[in-house]
């Protein structure tokens, strides 16, 4: 009888973990305990309160969600209400739920959390009641406006230093001195500096700071989605994602690895992170990949590649698109249909270095009789797919993001009511699905104040049109070497930040650069948006790989490289980005940029998997990485002479291998 993928995981010794881990939300499950414990050390585990604490903290978390899932339907009720209880609930939760010190949680809340938690409900209730007034006498704020400015910025940077660590708070805490220290700076970057009064005006008694267009964006799109992947779990869809395209691909050769591609490019494109992609996701393929051949290592890397190219995907993206769309003024639409094409070129990238892979090491895929029937699969579980239909038709319709969030979430709701393998939602998970959005959102939510802080401070000091000045006067005003600084800026903010704080602070400091020499708004964004990536995958922090390296039992900086490899797609396609019309241009402009762009990739990763048609000798493999590069390069002689060089080395493997077959026979 035809096994289940579980079925499979069990006789590969290996169980499946339940429950999604989010980033800094959840257990990432000791599977290899050495490594997992330098995963968890990364992701700053909460603590996990019982008794009445549990319960108040769950009451506090359902209605959060809850609030925000009304909201999506039937509107705002103020802007003031809206952004401010964002903010305030997610400081509550995280107050509530992380510890003061990193690793040093218990099951009791220690007094002076509940008192920071209260303060963090003090500063709310003053912003939403009081924002009319305080706009009023924004030139003359009363002491108490100041006070609660004060103590709101502190709670801000506390939050987000129990979340995300000391590096984007130590940012937040330099933007804040750079306010006042404005005449001491150097040169290009000095101001005339603002009193107390004038910081909290704009940190906190409006909306360019802590509750500006960050929340804004957060608190009206993002967290909807957040939901609905809470949702989409508990109905039993997750489940579906893996068994469907393991039942389709498991049996090519390298199958796991090939369905990893696909299964986490699906749960990737509705979750908010890479680190909770790669411990659903992986769970399942990473000891299937072990099992036909690939190497521990490999395994985990392919995983965290795959799972970050989630973050790529329409149409979340990881917050991106609703970032990018505010950013731009642009329609989210327009930023889901212009990222289609780029993540699907990442894609092929991964999944053409899996091929390699397997075909170089001659491994092959699952037995098919080990594999679910697809049409027995499709049957069972079609219906999972609705909620990303309805998705795709609403947004097509042009109704806003929050809207089809909520009528997916609906309609998780409706089909998680059917049952699939024995397994159907019941009323205790809707509450629980509530729950488990507001505990994954934290990690995000949490950086919001600190985030908003930033932005504040840098369009009140105008320090981004210095940036971009700057930015354009030491690339002496070449597009390339901006890209190159901009890219190491965004790796380095990466190893502290996440990414969607890496984008945010790279994108209001270069994006205007990007834009003065030569890019689209749009392309300098998505330019900064894929580099910003890379810390995901890049040692020595790529959070992501050591997700992967616990699973897979590898070493996690081994693991790391491994996924640096194969994730060279996020360098690859943003220089198409910015040296092509592949964003921005009309469809017959791209269609011959995707086409030179698929051969460029095919011998970029031949090239770098020293495979074509068979084994490459050190040269070939060099020449395959020129064509590659001068099929990506725009302008029609590099595209001619790259064609040419590869379909030379095609022919020349297959006369060897020709003559290697004569020979055995």
């Amino acid at each position: 009888m035809k096994e289940t993928i579980r079925g499979l995981l069990t006789r590969s010794g290996r169980s499946t973990v339940a429950g999604v881990a989010t980033r800094g939300a959840e257990d990432v499950r000791r599977i290899g305990e050495e490594d997992a414990t330098k995963v968890d050390e990364a992701l700053r585990l909460p603590r996990h309160p019982k008794g009445a604490w549990r319960w108040i903290i769950y009451g506090i978390a359902v209605v959060y969600s809850g609030y925000y899932l009304y909201t999506a339907q039937f509107g705002i009720q103020s802007p003031q209400a809206h952004r401010g209880l964002y903010w305030g609930g997610a400081g509550i939760l995280i107050l509530l739920l992380y510890p003061l010190r990193k690793n040093r949680g218990s099951a009791r809340v220690p007094f002076y959390d509940i008192a920071l938690a209260l303060l963090t409900a003090a500063a709310t209730g003053y912003f939403v009641f009081g924002y009319g007034g305080m706009v009023e006498r924004a030139a003359q704020l009363t002491g108490l406006d100041i006070a609660f400015g004060v103590v709101a910025v502190v709670l801000s940077l506390e939050v987000t230093r129990r979340t995300a660590g000391w590096w984007l708070t130590a940012i937040g805490l330099a933007a804040i001195g750079y306010s006042f220290y404005g005449p001491y700076m150097p040169g290009i970057i000095a101001h005339r500096g603002y009193d107390l009064e004038r910081f909290v005006a704009t940190a906190y008694a409006s909306f360019n700071g802590i509750f500006g267009v960050v929340a804004h964006i957060f608190a009206t799109f993002v967290f909807i989605f957040i939901i609905f992947g809470a949702f989409l779990q508990k109905s039993g869809a997750a489940q579906f994602l893996v068994d469907l395209p393991f039942a389709i691909a498991g049996k090519a050769r390298g199958g796991p690895a090939k369905v990893a591609v696909f299964v986490s490019a699906l749960m990737g494109s509705v979750s908010g992170s890479p680190v909770a992609n790669v411990m659903t996701t992986g769970t399942f393929t990473i000891p299937l990949m072990k099992r036909v051949g690939y190497r521990s290592e490999f395994a985990g890397g392919v995983e965290a590649a795959a799972s970050t190219g989630g973050q790529l995907l329409p149409p979340v993206m990881g917050a991106g698109a609703f970032i990018i769309a505010e950013f731009t003024r642009t329609s989210y639409l327009d930023i889901v249909l212009v990222s289609i094409i780029p993540a699907l070129l990442y894609f092929l990238s991964v999944y053409l270095l899996v091929d390699f892979r397997a075909l170089k090491s001659g491994l092959q895929g699952l037995p098919a009789t080990d594999l679910p029937s697809p049409w027995k699969i499709f049957k069972e579980g079609w219906f999972f797919l609705l909620p990303l239909v309805v998705i795709f038709v609403l947004i097509v319709l042009r109704y806003s993001p929050a809207f089809a969030g909520f009528w997916a979430v609906v309609t998780a709701i409706v089909v998680g009511m059917i049952p699939y393998r024995g397994q159907r939602m019941r009323p205790r998970d809707l509450l629980d699905a509530l729950n488990d959005g507001a505990v994954r959102a934290l990690s995000i939510a949490g950086i919001v104040g600190t985030i908003g802080i930033v932005v504040g401070i840098v369009n009140l000091t105008g320090l981004g049109l210095r940036f971009s000045d700057l930015v354009v006067s030491l690339s002496g005003g070449n597009l390339l070497i901006a890209i190159i600084f901009v890219t190491i800026a965004s790796w380095l903010l990466g190893m502290g930040l996440t990414v969607t704080s890496s984008y945010i602070v790279v994108a209001i400091l270069a994006a205007p650069a990007l834009e003065s020499l030569g890019t689209s708004l749009i392309a300098a964004h998505l330019i900064i948006f894929w580099v910003s990536q890379d810390a995901n995958l890049t040692p020595p922090v790529c959070l992501s790989a050591f997700a992967g390296a616990s699973i897979a039992g590898g070493k996690p900086m081994a693991t790391g490289w491994e996924s640096w490899k194969l994730g060279r797609g996020l360098y690859i396609v943003p220089f198409l980005m910015a040296f092509s019309p592949l964003v921005d241009g009309p469809w017959l402009a791209v269609i011959p940029v995707v086409f030179t762009a698929v051969l460029g990739i095919y011998a970029l990763t031949a090239g770098m998997s020293g495979y074509l048609l068979r084994d490459t000798r050190r040269w070939e493999a060099a020449l395959l990485l020129v064509a590659g590069v001068l099929l990506i390069y725009p302008g029609y002689r590099p595209e001619v002479a790259g064609g040419a060089l590869l379909a030379a080395l095609l022919l020349l493997q297959w006369t060897r291998t020709r003559r290697a077959g004569g020979e055995a026979g």
